[in-house]
């Protein structure tokens, strides 16, 4: 099973909003190897057919001028990577369904337990990041330390599913030349979704990296998911 993405430091968030933050926060995904091909087709094994949340991924193919590379999907999760095998792109989605029962044959046993008891923590802290990077927004529009991100185009940015699921999108400062925008949201209060890129179109804006995640969330068929 895959882990999740990075969204924010907890210390700039910590230095935003005092006393309202949570420092918890998911590890990042492991992507998988890119193929040379910019739309290549999909090999004959590949993990994701018939996979249960096969339906909500997006294309296997190029999206909003970002090439196809590869999909892989666990027992639980599915992620499909975008870009150029030479790195200068990249974009990786990432969903994970919270929801499904424990692996193996004994539900009682204690390895089922906490593989439930991590799932129920991924959706919890899913959620609570959303909704302390809209705290961090809201806060430093109102407080005027928006220069503690770079500015208010640096701000955390909150769109939604077409089902009204909030997603929300950060991005690193101006000066961060390493770091990875994120988009993250919990999907019907079960389904983690999860992209991220390290690339920074218009300066790396949050408003240009919400106009390249959103468009392709709505790619997805989440509404297919039960």
């Amino acid at each position: 099973m895959k882990r999740t993405l990075p969204l924010m430091s907890a210390l700039l968030l910590a230095a935003t909003l005092q006393g309202c933050g949570d420092d918890s926060k998911p590890a990042k995904a492991e992507a998988p190897v890119a193929a040379d091909s910019a739309s290549a087709s999909l090999p004959s094994g590949d993990s994701c057919s018939g996979h249960e949340l096969e339906k909500a991924l997006p294309p296997a193919k190029a999206v909003y001028g970002y090439p196809f590379i590869s999909r892989e999907c666990g027992y639980n999760d599915a992620t499909i990577t975008y870009g150029k095998a030479d790195g200068s792109q990249r974009l990786v989605v990432t969903l994970t369904d919270t929801g499904m029962p424990a692996p193996g044959s004994d539900p009682q046993s204690e390895t089922a337990k906490q593989y439930l008891a991590a799932q129920a923590k991924l959706r919890d802290t899913t959620s609570k990041n959303v909704a302390l990077l809209n705290q961090a927004r809201q806060a430093a529009l109102q407080n005027g330390t928006a220069a503690q991100f770079g500015g208010e185009e640096y701000l955390p940015v909150i769109d939604s599913t077409r089902m009204g699921d909030p997603l929300a999108i950060s991005v690193p400062g101006p000066d961060d030349k390493a770091g990875e925008s994120t988009l993250t949201g919990l999907i019907k209060g079960r389904y983690v979704l999860n992209m991220s890129s390290p690339d920074k179109p218009n300066k790396g804006t949050a408003q240009s990296l919400r106009e390249l995640f959103v468009p392709i969330s709505e790619q997805m068929a989440l509404t297919k998911l039960p």
